[in-house]
Order: C-alpha cells, then structure tokens, then sequence
C-alpha cells in the first residue's frame, strides 16, 4: 500500500482507530475476517458518499477508494 492510501484509508477509519490499530499491528495483509468487512462496509459508505458524480460514475476520489477497497479485500 502506497502512503498516500495509507493515509486516506487511515482518515476514512478515524472514527474507527481499533481498525488502524490491526492495521498497524499486523498489516493490511493480515486482518482479520470481521475486520475485513467492517472496513470494506466503512468505504463503501464513504464511497456512495463522496465517490460519485452526478451521473454516478466514479470520480477520482471514487477511483481511490475502490483500489482501498481492492487493496483490503485481498487480505483475505
């Protein structure tokens, strides 16, 4: 994971540090199933959020948050 991901999932899970904390502790290779979900839910909400333009296509922001979402949901 590039720092800059790192960084945006990090701000996406503020208001979950028990997440950043897994991740810190055994990588986002290594998280565990529950975890795994947990997050995958907390930017998919981010995503239909903020990751959409008006014509529901993704935008950049949208782009980034689907490769965090690739990115965790290949920690299983």
């Amino acid at each position: 994971m590039k720092t800059r991901q790192r960084a945006m999932l990090y701000t996406l899970l503020t208001r979950h540090p028990e997440y950043i904390n897994e991740i810190e502790n055994n990588g986002v290779d290594h998280l565990k199933r529950e975890s795994i979900d947990a997050i995958i839910d907390i930017l998919i909400s981010a995503f239909l959020a903020y990751g959409l333009e008006d014509n529901d296509k993704p935008n950049n922001y949208g782009l980034e948050i689907e490769d965090l979402v690739d990115i965790v949901n290949d920690a299983d």
